[in-house]
């Protein structure tokens, strides 16, 4: 609500705040769940082969995988060409291997 113009927060509220009402195909909601238990699984399985490292994982972030997954599709297919992400280590391996789709063997090489 910093933005001093109303009609740009409601340009805003319109885009992104309202979408969370649109229903969706089956398909894209098996899809998302998929996404969704694939980085739970993923996260499982480093915290019991890596378990004396610090490994920041999703716990409570679980949404965000599908989440940038479905930004960076749109941005695509959007026409955009670069997504620049930052981000702490919260959840960042899961989205190597998720979103960026980083082959497994580099990130556990690099672990």
């Amino acid at each position: 609500m910093h933005i001093p113009s109303r009609e740009q927060c409601n340009w805003i509220r319109s885009r992104i705040e309202n979408r969370q009402f649109e229903t969706l195909p089956r398909e894209t909601k098996l899809r998302l769940l998929d996404r969704i238990l694939w980085a739970d699984g993923f996260n499982e399985f480093i915290g019991t082969k890596y378990n004396t490292l610090k490994r920041f994982g999703l716990e409570g972030c679980d949404s965000f995988i599908p989440g940038m997954k479905s930004a960076i599709d749109s941005l695509q297919s959007e026409g955009g060409e670069k997504a620049v992400v930052g981000m702490p280590h919260r959840g960042r391996l899961s989205f190597l291997a998720n979103v960026v789709h980083k082959p497994l063997a580099t990130i556990f090489a690099e672990f």
